[in-house]
């Protein structure tokens, strides 16, 4: 039996805008919003964080696999996914490199030859922070494991690193869960919040005076936010709630209002849970950040399979869910975008805001309709 869910692409693009608008935000890009206290919260928390990223793709990829007899090849899998989202990391780290080269230079202007466009470069290469080892990192997916012996280049990469490690399990978890029975789920269920809660109390006594491991706050909490091992827990989450989809646990909410009422509480819940955020470390913090969003995600995906929600209606509508299908891509590519985009102009206008984020989506959306446009043309060469 095959699973389809068309409301959850419209979560993805709720989720991809979300994590795109905190990066304009924290790029300054969003100032003249400060004064919309109603809305400051859910880009700066954010409402929709990675996770539901890793929520998201857990349940996707375990209605794909459900049936016991169909084994997944893993080098086949593996490579299907590297083919779809490392390329374009690629493609983007090597730009923003080249972008970080040139605003690290002295040029103000367009180069008036071909001699002073690689004076600029070595110029502002020579200005990086180690920039072969940064790029060797990024392109290995290792730069989260080890953000200190490099500079950012294209801060995506450490969810390629968890989504990768999650992949590279898929095929072997897949199958384990179907062989379970619905109360095993259910204890597994409850025992994949352990990690993550465990994590935050660690971080949350750990203060935020320097430390040998960790200089700053800031340092420490992207360290937390980044660990690949934590998120695969996640993952697992979303996979044992489709399984428990799957075994009829939720038909509950297929009653008229359930599901209705199920989306509010979440949505309400995830909300709420906005104001409570705070910068000292405590390990509420961490684990209200991070553990408490990942319930409510599932609570708000279950909500959404159901087709009997506001929401669910309105992520159903064809080009809302088009875009959602491509919505991974921004996540990919934004950050470049916008380093480029502020060294054309002023980005920090409501015009802007909606022109960048029609640029980045439009482009996403052309591309992955080219890639499925191309595969088709394939396989009727074939």
């Amino acid at each position: 039996m095959k699973f389809y869910f068309p409301a959850l692409d419209g979560l993805r693009l709720l989720a991809s805008i979300n994590i795109v608008l905190l990066h304009l935000r924290s790029s300054n890009a969003l100032v003249y919003a400060e004064n919309w206290t109603w809305l400051s919260p859910v880009i700066q928390a954010p409402a929709f964080a990675a996770g539901v990223f890793f929520v998201l793709a857990g349940f996707l990829f375990a209605s794909k696999f459900t049936d016991p007899k169909r084994k997944v090849l893993w080098r086949p899998f593996m490579l299907s996914r590297l083919s779809k989202l490392y390329r374009l990391h690629f493609a983007m780290t090597l730009l923003m490199f080249l972008v970080l080269a040139f605003k690290l230079s002295s040029l103000n202007g367009f180069p008036s030859s071909l001699n002073s466009l690689f004076n600029a470069f070595a110029e502002g290469y020579g200005k990086m922070q180690n920039p072969i080892r940064s790029l060797f990192l990024h392109f290995s997916l290792l730069w989260s494991v080890f953000p200190k012996l490099g500079m950012k280049l294209n801060e995506a990469s450490w969810a390629l690193s968890s989504f990768f490690l999650c992949y590279a399990l898929t095929p072997w978890l897949s199958q384990a869960l179907l062989k379970l029975q619905q109360k095993q789920i259910w204890i597994l269920l409850f025992l994949v919040f352990i990690p993550g809660v465990l994590w935050g109390i660690l971080f949350g006594n750990l203060g935020n005076t320097p430390t040998f491991f960790f200089e700053s706050y800031s340092e420490k909490y992207r360290f937390f936010h980044m660990f690949s091992p934590v998120r695969l827990f996640e993952y697992v989450f979303g996979m044992l709630l489709f399984r428990l989809y799957q075994c009829g646990a939720f038909e509950f909410l297929k009653q008229k209002y359930y599901a209705q009422i199920f989306e509010a509480l979440a949505i309400a819940a995830l909300y709420i849970s906005l104001f409570f955020l705070n910068t000292p470390s405590t390990s509420w913090n961490y684990i209200n950040h991070h553990s408490l969003p990942i319930f409510l995600y599932g609570m708000l995906i279950l909500s959404l399979t159901t087709k009997r929600t506001v929401l669910s209606y309105l992520f159903s509508i064809g080009p809302i869910r088009a875009v959602g299908r491509a919505s991974f891509y921004p996540y990919l590519i934004h950050l470049p975008l916008i380093s480029i985009a502020w060294s054309l102009g002023n980005l920090n206008t409501p015009k802007a805001t909606l022109y960048f984020l029609i640029f980045t989506y439009g482009i996403s959306t052309l591309y992955l309709q080219f890639k499925i446009w191309k595969k088709r043309k394939l396989k009727k060469s074939f």
